[in-house]
């Protein structure tokens, strides 16, 4: 009797049992989900480079010479435009990239359609007429209403994605505290550190959960978390608030955008595109990014002049609004640069970066790759975990049946 209770383990304590069982039934619910999330989550991670190689058009050979105003752009990309629909077109927007990249205008031919032009900034030169996604685009497409959706109507899939990821917050946390030895000894701190890939299977796919898991447990908390948002306004709205100490509409982007005066009738000046554009490289010499001008469509629509100075990241984008008619610059938020923010308000608007990891480029992308298959995997080994709990195999099964014969 007393060898008997010597080998008894110590019985756990109430908050390691719920800890252990919100982890265990938590993940098994929202593990299928959470696979799909992650999954396409690292396949996600590389689509600018995936499209930048796979569509030529979008690249030229840089050159010691400016572009070409929107105007001569434009008027290049209507005349081909013209041929093309057979009728004249209006174009909604011109975007310029930076000195490899080509400049494009987007018009709609019918509702419902969106179509583009790629140029040449420095000739005029038509690159591509797009009137619909590549077969890259398309892919990545699916992928996206896999990672945002799971696949389904956005009503349905978004707060079903959303919830599965709160919930994914949480298995992440109570695995941690699982992980997290009574006492740190040698042993302990190789079960916690290392995967012994020299034991059976179960042990390897035991530290692959557990080892791999607290490696990639703070990334993939951040990438989880900053996910979150895009599901849930009432999230998005408390995850504002709480970094910037106010809440505006969702995802940070307010639905009052500056108006043009509506008492001007007619415009004050020519080629108003090309006097904004040359205005835009006056206040913020060198290379600016991207570049996009949207044109007023109604009446009393401004000019929008969207400027990412920093390509490949979109955190220090902000936008300038123009009068359609006198070109006066138009007060709004969204114009404040992110030199300008507080904080907590660039920690807000740094969230879409660190959400798809290119905050600081390549590094970043390939660290939320890798954090995305981990997380991918933790359903899977945690269901492996878990199904064969308490199953040994059929030779361990004889050896103990001869020992119990024995005895």
């Amino acid at each position: 009797m007393s060898n008997r209770k010597s080998t008894e383990k110590p019985r756990r304590s109430l908050f390691r049992r719920m800890n252990e069982w919100l982890h265990l039934w938590l993940g098994l619910a929202s593990g299928i989900v959470v696979f799909v999330v992650c999954l396409t989550a690292a396949l996600w991670v590389f689509r600018y480079e995936v499209w930048y190689f796979t569509e030529p058009y979008q690249r030229v050979e840089a050159q010691n010479k400016p572009f070409l105003p929107p105007s001569v752009l434009i008027a290049k990309a209507a005349a081909f435009a013209q041929r093309k629909e057979g009728k004249g077109v209006e174009f909604t927007s011109i975007t310029y990239g930076t000195s490899e990249k080509s400049a494009f205008t987007n018009y709609t031919p019918e509702k419902g359609k969106f179509y583009s032009v790629y140029l040449n900034p420095y000739d005029g030169r038509v690159l591509y007429h797009k009137t619909g996604p590549s077969t890259a685009e398309s892919f990545f497409i699916f992928v996206r209403s896999g990672h945002r959706f799971f696949f389904l109507p956005q009503k349905i899939g978004s707060p079903v994605v959303g919830a599965s990821c709160i919930i994914f917050v949480i298995t992440l946390i109570t695995g941690l505290i699982w992980w997290y030895p009574k006492k740190w000894t040698k042993s302990t701190r190789d079960k916690s550190f290392k995967i012994k890939w020299k034991g059976n299977w179960k042990r390897v796919n035991l530290d692959l959960h557990n080892v791999l898991g607290f490696y990639a447990f703070i990334v993939v908390l951040a990438l989880t978390i900053s996910g979150i948002v895009y599901s849930f306004d009432w999230f998005d709205r408390g995850y504002q608030w709480l970094l910037t100490g106010k809440a505006t509409a969702s995802h940070g982007h307010s639905d009052d955008h500056p108006h043009s005066d509506t008492t001007f009738t007619h415009p004050l000046y020519d080629q108003p595109a090309d006097i904004l554009w040359q205005r835009i490289r006056n206040d913020h010499p060198g290379d600016l990014g991207r570049l996009n001008i949207s044109f007023p469509e109604e009446a009393n629509d401004p000019y929008e002049i969207t400027i990412n100075p920093q390509d490949g990241t979109i955190y220090k984008t902000f936008t300038r609004f123009f009068d359609r008619n006198t070109l006066a610059e138009l007060p709004s938020e969204e114009s404040k640069k992110f030199e300008e923010m507080s904080t907590g308000e660039k920690l807000y608007a740094m969230n879409f970066d660190i959400h798809v990891g290119q905050i600081y480029g390549l590094p970043t992308r390939i660290l939320a790759f890798f954090a995305s298959l981990i997380g991918a995997s933790l359903p899977v080994t945690g269901f492996i975990i878990w199904w064969f709990r308490g199953k040994k195999s059929g030779k361990v099964k004889s050896v103990a049946a001869k020992r119990s014969v024995v005895t």
